[in-house]
């Protein structure tokens, strides 16, 4: 149903998710056996400030890069970008002079040394630079470049931290940090000096204010978002230890294996249900969400029978422990999964305004539950309140669609349901089959089989 062009900007998207996720999932192990879980939770923590920071440092001007390209000619776009990149500019200056000024204050606060709180700021900026690079690319169709740069600089990190920490004799948590700040700035600094000799162009007013009207609302979603993805992290480093923290983004990591595949998936089933929607054929989307539903589930299926001695691989035994949230995790981001479902109804009946809403409840609700059950439950606490928030979050968008948006929707609860049901049954026969590892792979593989087989019978995932 999808054009050439289409088709081929949805398979660079693909393979650059899943070459970032590779570099990251191979890496792992080589970085769990060079730093001690609090070094890790160390550097866990500070990348949890920097995506915070990024967030606000930026104004998420670049959000407003597709509007613009459809309001102002090509010969004014280059021109556009310099000028809203002033507001990320300015933006940038103020959190700097703050954070200078602030910096003892800021480091009690964020838990993090002096020069690392200027040195947040600074990362945070030239990352949100990179992005917004990387999202004007995507905007016009040259995602074989913003894959490129994604993938350039991950690679980058990865050799100088890997040459940096090897040799640190000490502070290897510290050296870690400097060797990812210093590509991410230097590509920031580069991208920032193109951006500015492409558009010729410090400020315009109108400009600015189209942008501004655009990315102010769409802060408060990535607010939510933000602090759902981070507020854990943080807490269980405030409220328990760096050693736990690094523990849980070890496992955290893994489980995120199932996020980059949700996402996208996403991106390839969205095109064909906007479609059906259009055609009002609901006996398509029906017939079509089963075998994505059916086809999902089983991958989650497969990921918790297998995940115990993924993790194993990935780490040193003085990791395991956060073996027992992996099944925890993988029901929240199954949720997560689930939800998606309302909400590209909502996007399709352009219904978008409570979806910040229902981001910035689900952040609230998991800091709650955090707050309660992490001191009490440590890590298996902290995975409980992304499973209730991730639920809680799911169920709104439901509400939402079924008895809010004044259109049909597709799905009633049981259709969407019936998977957690049969992937909370493997859940339990995981966990119960800890210790036998070559049963919990003949399960998987039978399912591995079935599914190669379903999908080549049919020629399609759905």
């Amino acid at each position: 149903m999808a054009s050439e062009s289409v088709s081929k900007s949805v398979v660079w998207q693909l393979a650059g998710k899943f070459a970032l996720q590779g570099i990251a999932f191979f890496t792992a192990p080589i970085f769990t056996r060079l730093l001690s879980p609090e070094d890790y939770g160390y550097t866990a923590l500070y990348a949890s400030w920097v995506s915070i920071v990024s967030l606000f440092i930026g104004l998420m001007t670049y959000g407003s890069i597709v509007n613009a390209r459809i309001k102002y000619e090509k010969s004014q776009i280059n021109g556009y970008l310099s000028s809203i990149m002033s507001l990320s500019v300015i933006s940038f200056l103020v959190f700097f002079v703050f954070s200078f000024v602030f910096r003892d204050c800021l480091s009690d606060i964020l838990g993090i040394r002096k020069d690392l709180v200027i040195l947040v700021v600074i990362q945070s900026f030239c990352s949100y630079v990179i992005s917004f690079c990387i999202s004007k690319f995507d905007n016009f169709k040259q995602v074989e470049k913003s894959t490129i740069v994604s993938i350039s600089q991950s690679l980058l990190v990865v050799i100088l931290s890997l040459i940096v920490v090897i040799n640190a004799n000490s502070n290897k948590a510290i050296a870690k940090v400097y060797s990812q700040a210093i590509p991410c700035i230097l590509y920031g600094i580069v991208i920032l000096i193109i951006i500015y000799k492409n558009g010729k162009t410090f400020w315009n007013a109108e400009y600015n204010k189209f942008c501004l009207s655009f990315t102010l609302p769409l802060l408060f979603h990535g607010l939510g978002g933000l602090i759902f993805s981070q507020s854990d992290r943080i807490m269980i480093s405030k409220l328990q230890n760096d050693e736990m923290l690094g523990i849980y983004s070890v496992a955290y990591a893994l489980c995120n294996v199932i996020v980059i595949i949700q996402g996208a998936l996403n991106v390839s089933w969205v095109p064909f249900y906007m479609d059906y929607k259009k055609q009002n054929n609901k006996e398509e989307i029906l017939q079509h969400s089963k075998r994505y539903i059916k086809f999902f589930t089983i991958l989650c299926i497969g990921f918790v029978l297998l995940a115990f001695d993924v993790f194993k691989l990935m780490a040193p035994e003085k990791y395991w422990s956060g073996m027992t949230i992996l099944p925890i995790l993988v029901l929240s981001f199954y949720f997560g999964y689930l939800y998606l479902f309302p909400v590209n109804f909502e996007f399709f009946h352009c219904k978008t305004k409570l979806i910040p809403i229902a981001t910035m409840i689900a952040a609230v609700i998991n800091i709650g539950v955090n707050f309660i059950l992490i001191p009490k439950y440590g890590l298996v606490g902290a995975a409980l309140g992304t499973l209730v928030a991730h639920f809680l979050e799911f169920l709104f968008h439901f509400v939402v669609a079924k008895a809010i948006i004044k259109q049909e929707f597709e799905y009633n609860i049981f259709y969407l349901l019936k998977g957690v049901f049969v992937l909370l049954v493997f859940v339990i026969i995981a966990i119960s089959l800890k210790n036998v590892m070559w049963a919990r792979w003949c399960i998987a593989a039978v399912f591995g089989i079935y599914l190669v087989v379903d999908i080549v019978k049919n020629r399609r995932i759905f």
